[in-house]
């Protein structure tokens, strides 16, 4: 090799590397039962089986609208997918960007999912958390002025606030 390449590759593995992470293409779940789960994200969320259940597997496998997977895998140990921030909140592991999150909102209010209440974070959207059947805490979150007109942003915060 010469003195030329020998520098190339020296200053090469010193530069910072090229981002090469393009997306989270699955998300893994602790559930009990992944029947009893899958079932649930269907009718909440209209979720579909990424592939056929597989009961050797010890997983259900739903597909996302845009097609990343979420994995409900059997545990026997405990479900802790939450965890404290530096305040002590206990923190969501996921947040989900959704359309017509009053709509969402409305029909998991209807089904009895635990929910916590509606935030309107500014600039981030309107979020709330929800709870799965073993008790994993999720956000959801849609930025309405950025995906709706101002006129239907105002239309959705009256609904979802109860605005005079």
């Amino acid at each position: 090799m010469t003195i030329e390449g020998m520098i190339e590759m020296s200053e090469a593995s010193n530069q910072q590397p090229l981002n090469v992470l393009k997306c989270v293409c699955s998300n893994y779940v602790p559930v009990k039962d992944p029947l009893r789960s899958a079932e649930w994200w269907q009718r909440n969320f209209g979720l579909a089986y990424a592939v056929p259940y597989n009961p050797a597997e010890f997983q259900v496998i739903l597909k996302l609208s845009d097609g990343q997977w979420l994995h409900l895998v059997e545990t026997d140990g405990v479900i802790d997918n939450q965890f404290p921030n530096k305040k002590g909140y206990e923190m969501f592991r996921l947040t989900f960007e959704v359309r017509q999150i009053e709509q969402l909102y409305d029909r998991l209010q209807k089904n009895g999912v635990r929910t916590e209440e509606l935030e309107d974070r500014g600039s981030c959207g309107i979020n709330f958390v929800f709870y799965d059947p073993d008790g994993n805490k999720f956000d959801v979150n849609e930025v309405v002025h950025i995906h709706r007109t101002p006129e239907e942003a105002e239309k959705v915060k009256k609904h979802l606030f109860h605005m005079a």
